[in-house]
């Protein structure tokens, strides 16, 4: 594509340059001559763009492919829905019953009405121990608090079991 563009670009030239000037009249100045040099050159320079530009146009320009025909696989003509399985089912993990949540101090905790906790914390709080919100929750700073408050009365052992725990809360609502 590049040699032949360079052969007709080439060859225009020369063509338009000997024409501008063996065709000037021996009488014309040096203007008159300028003049058909610069006609030349644009007649030149707009035949090489539209050649580019028909060149690109060519290169852009979609053409049609023709599909190869395909092989057609061996398929059977109706659908076959899966095999239905067998449903598969797992034992639930074991519950973990070592925690604060599930201890006998909470559990007492959680026996008492919702005014009732928040009235535990509220007095916890008034003493110094508790330092959460009064929500009525039995979290882990409930806990620390219920720890802390018996250790120092001397009902640490207390909070273990169930009616140690009612103890101590007792203590701290009436």
């Amino acid at each position: 594509m590049l040699p032949n563009f360079r052969t007709a670009t080439t060859a225009a030239i020369a063509a338009l340059a000997l024409a501008a000037t063996t065709a000037a009249p021996v009488q014309a100045g040096q203007r008159e001559r300028d003049f058909l040099k610069g006609v030349a050159a644009t007649v030149i320079v707009g035949t090489v763009l539209k050649s580019m530009n028909t060149q690109r146009a060519q290169a852009q320009q979609p053409r049609y492919v023709p599909q190869q025909p395909r092989q057609q696989a061996q398929q059977p003509q109706y659908y076959a829905p899966p095999a239905p399985r067998e449903p598969v089912y797992f034992a639930p993990p074991p519950v973990q019953r070592h925690g604060i949540s599930t201890s006998a101090a909470a559990q007492a905790f959680k026996s008492y009405s919702p005014s009732e906790r928040r009235a535990i914390q509220r007095q916890l709080a008034r003493q110094g121990y508790y330092g959460g919100a009064i929500d009525g929750v039995f979290g882990p700073a409930t806990f620390r608090a219920i720890s802390a408050y018996a250790a120092d009365r001397n009902l640490n052992a207390g909070i273990d079991s169930a009616s140690g725990a009612y103890t101590v809360y007792d203590s701290l609502i009436y």
